[in-house]
């Protein structure tokens, strides 16, 4: 009898370590923050991409004030540093 428990606890331990037939769910990508970002945003709200690092403030060459200043209202979250008040 002590036998038959013994296998019945190793095929309820074993049961229990087993992987699931499903695949696990799929984690929703976060949002992306890294490397680029800005970048991509200010290209989306009509700024061509720049130089890259070390580049002077303000708009870049051949873009407007306003369009700058509209870019940088809505891609301010990538912007590196303390966020605007």
């Amino acid at each position: 009898m002590l036998r038959i428990a013994m296998v019945g606890a190793a095929a309820l331990l074993i049961a229990g370590c087993s992987s699931s037939d499903s695949p696990p769910a799929p984690e929703s990508p976060p949002a992306s923050t890294g490397h680029g970002s800005l970048a991509a945003c200010l290209h989306d709200n009509g700024v061509p991409d720049t130089a890259g690092p070390g580049a002077a403030p303000g708009p870049p060459a051949g873009v407007d004030q306003s369009t700058w200043d509209r870019a940088m209202s809505a891609c301010g979250q990538f912007a590196p540093g303390p966020p605007a008040p």
